[in-house]
Order: C-alpha cells, then sequence, then structure tokens
C-alpha cells in the first residue's frame, strides 16, 4: 500500500482533515480527484467507486479498514461478493467504535533526551507515521493508544504507540515484521 493511501485512510478514520496529491478527507467522506469515494453515514462506512474502476480507486478503498476489494478478470469483488461500484455499506464495520480503553501503562524512561515509555513499539517525530502500525495493530485486536512525551534541548515532539505488556512482544514483532 502507498504512504499517501495509508495516511489518507489514516486521518478519514480519525475524523482529521488532510489533502495530498489527488486526494481529500475532511473526516467525515472521502474524494480521489473530486469524486466522493468513502463516506460516514451515521456510524456506517459507505464506499463507491465513483464509475471509476481504476487501480488508484482500488488502492484508497483497500486501505479502509473492513474494505478488501480484488479484481478477477475485470470484475469487481468487494469481501468476497461481486460489486458494481455503487453506493455499498461495508457490514461489519463500526464507525470510529471507542471499545473501553484498558489501562495502559504509561511508565517512561528517560534515553538522554526524551522520555519513552516502556512499552511503546514505535517511535517517530511525524504522528502521521503512527498510521500504518495503528492498523495493523486494528487488524490484529491488539489494544493500543497513542502517547506523546517531551524532549530536550530542542523542540520535537515524540509520538509512540504503546501497547499493553502483555501484548508487547507480539506488537513489536509484528511491528518489524512490517517495517523490515
Amino acid at each position: 500500500m502507498r504512504r499517501i493511501t495509508e495516511m489518507m485512510a489514516c486521518a478519514f478514520e480519525r475524523g482529521r482533515q488532510l489533502r495530498m496529491s489527488n486526494s481529500y478527507t475532511d473526516g467525515t467522506s472521502l474524494w480521489l480527484h473530486g469524486n466522493k469515494i468513502a463516506e460516514d453515514r451515521g456510524g456506517e462506512l459507505w464506499i463507491t467507486s465513483a464509475g471509476w474502476r481504476t487501480n488508484v480507486t482500488k488502492e484508497r478503498l483497500n486501505g479502509l479498514t473492513g474494505v478488501n476489494i480484488q479484481q478477477r478478470r475485470g470484475t469487481w469483488y468487494l469481501n468476497g461478493q461481486q460489486w458494481d461500484g455503487e453506493w455499498t455499506r461495508v457490514d461489519g464495520y463500526e464507525w470510529q467504535a471507542v471499545p473501553q480503553e484498558p489501562e495502559f501503562d504509561m511508565t517512561s524512561e528517560w534515553t538522554g533526551k526524551y522520555s519513552r515509555p516502556l512499552y511503546a513499539i514505535l517511535h517517530t517525530h511525524d504522528a502521521d507515521e503512527l498510521c500504518g502500525v495503528e492498523k495493523i495493530l486494528n487488524e490484529e485486536g491488539i489494544p493500543h493508544r497513542r502517547h506523546e512525551t517531551d524532549t530536550t534541548g530542542e523542540w520535537r515532539p515524540n509520538h509512540f504507540v504503546v501497547v499493553l505488556p502483555a501484548d508487547y512482544e507480539r506488537a513489536k514483532r509484528l511491528t518489524e515484521e512490517a517495517y523490515a
């Protein structure tokens, strides 16, 4: 998946605005080349090809959680069912569902320049880079949360993805495999 797709899907699913190249989201709808291809309708995810059966349209939609579009002999399939590209609700998807959040251990250690949570599996200075790892963790059902810490001597925010201690080794391995 290309970085632009990953970032657009992340912004859309987090309800944030983002404009990159040929894509735009206001957090409730996603557009490609000025065509609306996804939207939140009262807590449900609805998608369309907007009449454009292109690889880019397919890729942007496949970046969304719960969407798997494949093409066989010119026919598109959405989550295993033949799809004509018209507006369709993505079954089983709960829009921005917020489960009861478990208690995360935010104990941190000082690295010399910044404090790092003990169970952080990813560190970056750009919060948008967390989206790819969060998507992997969501697919694997691993609870996680974002965390930001301070720095010494320079202003650069440090962003982390933190998991529960019981999930740390598995989440760390999945992250390393994805970014190897």
